[in-house]
């Protein structure tokens, strides 16, 4: 008979409903709070204890449709013994976060319709049944008040001990109703439950309160737990922050990595160690991006001016005191770079010569005719093949005319311009492209090394004095792009030099071509350098195609 009253006249009905409403607002702002269960069982027990007194207080509507008393009784109670089992559900939630077992819930509910029962059909005792209405009720907020204040926090938390406070008001008012038939002033009762509502807005502001707190304890544990980790890793570590680039963290090994002073990281930025500044720009943008980036490979300078290094770098877009931050672990590569440097070299290189080969010259030479064609520069391919070369085998020995070997690519290296790219065909060919070259100054440059050459000399085992020549052909720029082309014209204009007496410079002229295809057919496809030399001077090949050069 909780809101019995309210029925009675109109404005305790509006306020009945509004707090039933108020009610609803607040336990649907409590669902944070860890027995919210707990809380809207209590909701829908006081939504029943409403919804019983309204039934209650229209007897007179129900009997006059020939509803028997007993019946209305019955159902009221057993609307009672309902609100009461939601109470005990709503009190085991507070008390222990669980459900209520089934067992337990099965015996109040047995026993509360078991009295209900009694009283109505077999005691008919109008006394035991107004009884029976407050007594069952009065079990279930014994339990719920009993379970806010063991709570184990209760004296900390206000809404926790207002709630006790407002249920106990509410117990207070029944006992004086059922054991002194005193009835209390509604006011009291009305304040009893506009409390309760203001006490779950005081536990929500208690659980944000100490979420926040636990938030930040736990937030400074795992900074204090991330600080840790960087500062112990065995990988340098860095964290530059995102606005200005300023290096607010570094580990030990990023220090002696680095060169820095680690009572002064304020004065150093990031973008001071890049030796490329594009390098620099690249990463930012992966960042920007992806927020992450995993082995990035930058060549790093030290504050101190050491000598520079390759390292790789992952990293990551990370808050930092409150700051964004880019967190930055480095691993050391100069070693494996230096490795792949001599591993890469070994693929490009000439082992005799030391000059660059074959493979190396066909794959780069046409990047440098794009980039001439880009800036409108002329160039020029040279083809050089040592005359005679058998005879310098055959007179002195492999050992000899390897030594002729490396001192010619050495006379041709030593006198082209860094730009300029000199490769070893195969045997005792050399192959040259001259960039931002005239064909006019490409064949003085080639008279050049012809008389460079010319004059060079070597010494054999007895100390004898080695000479030799060459016959060089030139391919200039504007007859063909492709360097394959461009090779094979520098290749018959060498041939037109061998074929017109050797050591001299033949520049490519289309009109040779029927005097070259005839030469062709009379030397049962021998190689037009080799033409009057057996094919067997070619010293070294080092895995040159044989029927590549014979073919062509």
């Amino acid at each position: 008979m909780l809101f019995l009253d309210f029925f009675e006249n109109t404005t305790l009905l509006t306020v009945g409903l509004l707090w039933i409403l108020l009610l609803f607002f607040a336990t649907k702002a409590a669902t944070p709070l860890k027995f919210s269960k707990g809380l809207w069982c209590l909701f829908f027990a006081f939504l029943i204890f409403f919804a019983s007194d309204f039934f209650y207080s229209e007897y007179d509507f129900f009997m006059g449709y020939g509803v028997s008393f007993q019946i209305l009784m019955f159902s009221n109670l057993f609307l009672s013994v309902g609100a009461a089992t939601l109470l005990l559900m709503a009190a085991y939630d507070v008390l222990l976060q669980k459900n209520i077992p089934i067992y337990i819930l099965s015996l109040f509910v047995s026993l509360g319709l078991s009295i209900s029962f009694y009283a109505v059909f077999i005691a008919n005792s109008q006394n035991m049944l107004q009884n029976t209405c407050y007594v069952v009720p009065l079990i279930g907020f014994l339990n719920l008040f009993l379970s806010f204040l063991v709570q184990s926090d209760v004296n900390k938390r206000k809404g926790l001990l207002l709630a006790s406070v407002s249920i106990f008001g509410l117990i207070c008012e029944m006992a004086l109703k059922l054991f002194l038939d005193v009835d209390t002033n509604l006011v009291l009762t009305v304040m009893f439950l506009f409390t309760l509502i203001a006490s779950y807005y005081l536990m929500i502001a208690s659980f944000y309160k100490k979420f926040q707190i636990t938030t930040k304890e736990r937030f400074d544990k795992i900074q204090s737990n991330m600080y840790a980790v960087m500062k112990s890793s065995p990988f340098p570590v860095l964290i530059v922050r995102l606005k200005d680039d300023q290096i607010i963290f570094a580990n030990q090994n990023a220090l002696k990595l680095f060169e820095l002073d680690g009572t002064e990281l304020k004065r150093y930025h990031f973008k001071e160690f890049f030796m490329d500044e594009n390098n620099q720009k690249l990463l930012w943008e992966k960042l920007e991006h992806t927020n992450e980036v995993h082995d990035f490979e930058i060549l790093i300078k030290t504050f101190l001016g050491s000598t520079p290094f390759w390292v790789t770098v992952s990293a990551n877009v990370i808050e930092y005191n409150d700051e964004l931050a880019f967190y930055l672990a480095f691993q050391d590569i100069t070693t494996r770079k230096q490795k792949e440097k001599i591993l890469q070299n070994k693929a490009d290189r000439d082992p005799l010569t030391l000059i660059y080969n074959r493979g190396y010259f066909e794959s780069h030479v046409p990047e440098k005719i794009k980039a001439a064609h880009a800036a409108q520069l002329p160039f020029a391919v040279l083809m050089i093949d040592a005359d005679f070369f058998k005879n310098v085998n055959d007179t002195y020995g492999h050992k000899i005319g390897d030594k002729v070997l490396m001192e010619m690519a050495h006379i041709i290296e030593r006198s082209l311009r860094p730009d300029d790219v000199v490769a070893r065909y195969g045997g005792e060919e050399f192959v040259v492209f001259l960039n931002n070259v005239t064909p006019e100054i490409s064949v003085l440059v080639a008279e050049r090394l012809r008389k460079a050459i010319e004059g060079a000399l070597v010494y054999s085992e007895k100390g004898e004095p080695v000479r030799w020549t060459v016959s060089i052909g030139v391919a200039p720029s504007g007859v063909s792009d492709d360097v394959g082309a461009l090779i094979k014209m520098a290749d018959d204009a060498m041939y037109v030099a061998k074929t017109n007496g050797r050591n001299q410079v033949k520049k490519y002229i289309s009109s040779q071509m029927e005097i070259l295809k005839n030469k062709h057919h009379s030397s049962s496809n021998v190689h037009p350098a080799l033409s009057g030399e057996d094919e067997n001077e070619i010293s070294l090949l080092d895995g040159a195609d044989m029927d590549f050069i014979s073919e062509n």
